[in-house]
């Protein structure tokens, strides 16, 4: 796949032949609950602590609670501790092998007692009356005491027939055939009672999947050694292969590798099985669910290049030549000692060929250096890649190679920014989620690929991964298009974070160190990767502990690479004095451009810093409201945001503050806007689902009463589920801001861009504000002709975010009076003196037809490709009309599949997979995927409420043996 590494010949795709079933939310186990208020999740009724509990997440009646309970014991009681003194009416049922034994109890002070009378009980149902608004189901723990007057805690997970063999060919009920990467919750409409910080998706839960793949007569466990790689599975995975525990990992985004070898049959249909967990309060955005990226199977010898195997470094690079030094691990499983030969190439530079003996079930290194004389350096604007050829002979005889994709170039980080083959480059850069909208985190090259391409044109050079490792061919993508990447591994440390008590504190002491290892083998061939970072907004940075924890992370990077700095995204301003920006090379400040100044001048002269998160500036894609104003927290409505690129949370600002602190302070190494696009949960400033009326604090009483009456009806749910903070939105269309940067990032680019859209009935009259984005120094704005004024960078009034006093002019044009009239804006911007651009906004038509246009003609038949099909509503004259919500159906004939659509709505609760959707302010994606083994036209119709259908056909082309492969 593009640049990424592989073993010519042994690695190949596993992502097909899949069979899934979901068996629900909730904590899976031996405690499950129909709902669970964050931070206080069903497994806290019986962990032994009466400091926490369970609770449901609203006062209605009839809340469950089911414990499978393992027990052997004979139980005299089952004793419920209640949170508060208010008697709970319970109707309660356990089974004892084949009876059911049902009943109801009344709780007094605190406490229900549940008689058994000596019966097993291998289950426990509860249900909850009695309850209302004040008083909601809430337990602090259930005690299950034996007949000896011991207690007695119940079983871990039950036993699940996934992972048996015996038949397997057994049709399992419910279970439905999947193609990996698979996302079990993003193929759900948005539920109204799921939390809308997580998305409003189902991803809670367990799933199981199953694969029966055949292996050959031939197979000797001594000769053949057989591997499953993941490259992420959310999460906590569990892998059986016929039936028998093979791997497992804790971290949801971390890729790992599973010894299939010692647990396979011969000449058999074997079984692997992967139990999936997702545990809620363990994240602040969705994660999604399930096998979500790819897997790939992996055959070698016993004795062969280790997973990650090749380490290629440059430490001397000029314009002669370069030195590339290569790490080769190998590893011997057998029970011989092997004498091995190592050969390097790089086209036609080699290194000295290297021999090495390894003893039996030992693992060695071997180094070697090849001279590249006039190398081509990996840039920006030209990522030029090389090939090396990694050879392994055994007794005259080729037994393994591996072809790694790599860049020649050189990093620096100096106080006064960063350095990329010696020359200064400013970091233009977003912090992107993994999520891909419509597809749900289920990762497809293809759709990442696009999501390059739209930032790339927006001036775009590079990505910090929040909060995660990304996956794999997020880096091949990134190599390709030369956009740098500072790579991150968490999250939360040790610490809990907020509420989220299943958090990543909870892996910490076993899997830390494990998940930055996989992080740093995995991505450290990569060109692109340009620093790695530890984490993003811990606790830690305000504990005593914290730079100590920093430290052992930052050598822990440093076992596996030392040519990349560390840093942290920081966001107390304490971290810069408080001893843990010291544990950084590099650090990275968190919305605080009016900090810059005390960082330069009082903490350690000529620290690298930068911004590694900036602006959260909120916007609705074409959607405004009046008056415009120029307050953070102004701008929200209707759980929607004003698309001005005036707006933000508490803590943040629009991207003029940022500007005016790197024009200020040209020694910051730039910038990462959170974010690049919207992405799914955390939907700010509606997020959590909060009901206090801040949250509409820029409406009229009467509108904010409406939105109140409308969270009421939703049971106090904001229907909000994705962010409002992208520059581009959830499908994929640039917001207005879009074009702020642009002008920024792109300053010898001639554009100019008019908002807002100019559609407005019944405001005739009224003042509407015009803001133009323009790369020009000076602009002239007409309406129907009629100037109104001409405005220069840099002159006109303030405003203030964050403390910080900004000219309103001083990175985009305003004109805050100009009185609404239908007809035509018009701007006019020159630079230095001379003409530069010129844009045009209109007062459009009623609509008129449907436009659609795929960004491609034609894909592959390898199920790996798609085409995104752009959807719009246009009056005659072609102008999208950008009021249009109609709804819109879609179908395809021939060897492809809608596989999902997305109108960058952050209310919409839709299935993105639904074949029936609607349009948003005139505009829709659709992302069709070729059948594997497919070839033909694909036609793809697209009905819009009152007008023509369009049809748009797409060529799937027949897939090679490789790309079938991969």
């Amino acid at each position: 796949m593009g640049a990424m590494s592989v073993y010519a010949g042994e690695r190949e795709t596993f992502d097909f032949g899949w069979k899934f079933k979901y068996y629900g939310p909730g904590n899976p186990g031996p405690v499950q609950a129909t709902s669970s208020q964050g931070g206080h999740p069903a497994g806290h009724a019986i962990d032994g602590d009466m400091k926490t509990r369970w609770c449901a997440s609203s006062g209605r009646e009839g809340e469950t609670l089911d414990v499978n309970t393992g027990f052997k014991d004979e139980i005299k009681a089952i004793n419920i501790y209640w949170e508060n003194d208010n008697p709970k009416d319970v109707e309660f049922s356990f089974r004892s092998g084949h009876h059911v034994f049902t009943g109801k109890e009344e709780g007094a002070h605190g406490e229900t007692i549940i008689n058994v009378h000596g019966k097993v009980v291998d289950s426990l149902h509860l249900k909850v009356m009695g309850t209302d608004r004040k008083v909601w189901a809430s337990i602090r723990e259930i005690e299950f005491i034996n007949t000896e007057g011991k207690k007695v805690k119940p079983a871990a997970l039950p036993k699940y027939p996934e992972i048996h063999a015996e038949n397997p060919n057994v049709r399992f009920k419910d279970y439905k055939r999947v193609q990996l990467p698979h996302d079990w919750a993003i193929e759900s409409p948005f539920l109204a009672g799921e939390p809308n910080e997580t998305g409003k998706l189902p991803w809670n839960g367990m799933g199981w999947y199953r694969k029966l793949f055949n292996v050959p007569a031939s197979f000797d466990p001594k000769k053949d050694r057989y591997y499953l790689d993941f490259d992420g599975v959310m999460a906590n995975p569990k892998v059986y292969v016929n039936g028998e525990l093979a791997g497992e990992w804790g971290y949801g985004y971390s890729a790992f590798r599973v010894d299939l070898t010692p647990h396979l049959k011969a000449g058999k249909k074997n079984l692997i099985a992967v139990q999936v967990t997702n545990e809620e309060a363990s994240t602040r955005w969705y994660p999604g669910a399930g096998i979500y990226r790819h897997t790939w199977l992996e055959k070698t010898g016993p004795v062969h290049i280790d997973q990650w195997g090749v380490y290629a470094t440059t430490p001397e690079v000029s314009e002669e030549s370069a030195t590339v030094r290569v790490q080769t691990t190998l590893v011997n499983t057998s029970d011989k000692s092997a004498t091995l030969m190592v050969q390097q190439a790089i086209g036609e530079a080699e290194a000295d060929p290297e021999t090495i003996t390894i003893g039996a079930g030992d693992t060695e290194t071997v180094t070697q250096e090849i001279t590249l004389p006039k190398p081509s350096l990996w840039s920006c604007e030209r990522p030029h890649l090389y090939a090396l050829e990694t050879t392994v002979y055994q007794d005259g005889q080729k037994i393994d190679e591996k072809v790694t994709t790599i860049g020649v170039r050189t990093i620096e980080w100096k106080s006064d920014g960063f350095y990329l083959n010696g020359k200064r480059v400013q970091l233009q850069g977003v912090c992107d989620h993994h999520d891909l909208g419509p597809l749900g985190t289920a990762f497809h090259e293809s759709a990442f690929e696009r999501k390059v391409q739209i930032l790339k044109e927006m001036g775009c050079n590079s990505i910090r991964t929040s909060h995660n490792p990304p996956a794999a061919e997020v880096l091949d993508v990134c190599d390709r298009y030369g956009i740098l990447v500072i790579d991150e591994v968490f999250d939360i440390w040790k610490h809990q974070k907020y509420d989220k008590v299943n958090g990543y504190h909870k892996l910490w002491p076993k899997w830390w160190q494990k998940d930055v290892r996989q992080l740093v083998m995995r991505d450290r061939n990569h060109p692109c990767v340009i620093a790695w970072s530890g984490g993003n907004e811990i606790i830690e940075i305000v504990t005593k502990d914290g730079p100590g924890i920093s430290k052992g992370i930052r050598d822990e990077f440093r076992k596996y690479d030392t040519t990349r700095p560390y840093t942290v995204g920081v966001n107390a301003v304490q971290g810069a004095y408080n001893g843990f920006a010291e544990s950084l090379d590099v650090y990275g400040y968190n919305y605080k451009p009016h900090q810059y100044s005390k960082f330069e001048s009082s903490f350690q002269p000529g620290m690298p810093y930068y911004g590694s998160e900036t602006a959260s500036c909120v916007g609705t894609r074409d959607t405004y409201f009046f008056p415009v104003k120029w307050g953070v927290g102004d701008g929200f409505r209707n759980f929607q945001v004003s698309a001005y690129g005036l707006y933000a949370p508490s803590w943040a600002s629009c991207p003029d503050a940022e500007f005016t602190a790197h024009d200020e302070h040209p020694n910051c190494a730039g910038e990462y806007v959170w974010t690049g696009f919207d992405y799914i949960g955390e939907p700010t400033p509606y997020n959590q689902d909060k009901t206090n009326e801040n949250n509409f604090g820029d409406m009229t009483p009467a509108e904010r009463e409406r939105a109140m009456e409308l969270m009421r009806a939703m049971g106090n749910k904001a229907p909000s589920r994705s962010s409002y903070f992208g520059i581009i939105d959830l499908a994929g269309f640039p917001k207005d801001t879009y074009y702020l940067y642009q002008s920024r990032w792109r300053p010898a680019f001639r554009q100019a861009h008019i908002l807002p859209h100019w559609n407005w009935a019944g405001r005739e009259g009224q003042v509407t504000p015009v803001m133009v984005f323009s790369s020009g120094d000076e602009a002239e704005l007409f309406l129907n002709g009629v100037s109104q004024g001409v405005r220069r960078k840099g002159e006109g009034g303030t405003f203030k975010q964050l403390g910080m006093t900004i000219k309103k002019n001083g990175h985009r044009f305003v004109w805050e009076d100009v009185t609404y009239e239908p007809g035509e804006l018009k701007v006019v911007v020159k630079k230095d003196g001379k003409p530069w651009a010129e844009a045009t906004r209109v007062t459009t038509g009623e609509t008129s037809r449907v436009v659609a246009k795929p960004d491609r003609s034609a894909i592959a038949g390898d199920a790996r490709a798609l085409a995104y099909i752009s959807v719009s509503t246009q009056d005659d004259k072609g102008n999208v009309v950008p009021t249009d919500c109609r709804k819109v159906s879609f179908s395809v004939e021939g060897p492809a599949k809608l596989i999902g659509f997305c109108n960058g709505d952050p209310t919409d609760q839709r299935c993105m997979q639904d074949l029936e959707q609607a349009f948003y302010n005139g505009r829709i994606v659709a992302v069709l995927r070729g059948e594997r083994g497919g070839q033909g036209e694909a036609v793809v119709t697209i009905k819009a409420d009152g007008l023509e259908p369009v049809k748009v056909p797409v060529i799937i082309a027949p897939a090679s043996a490789e790309q079938l492969r991969k």
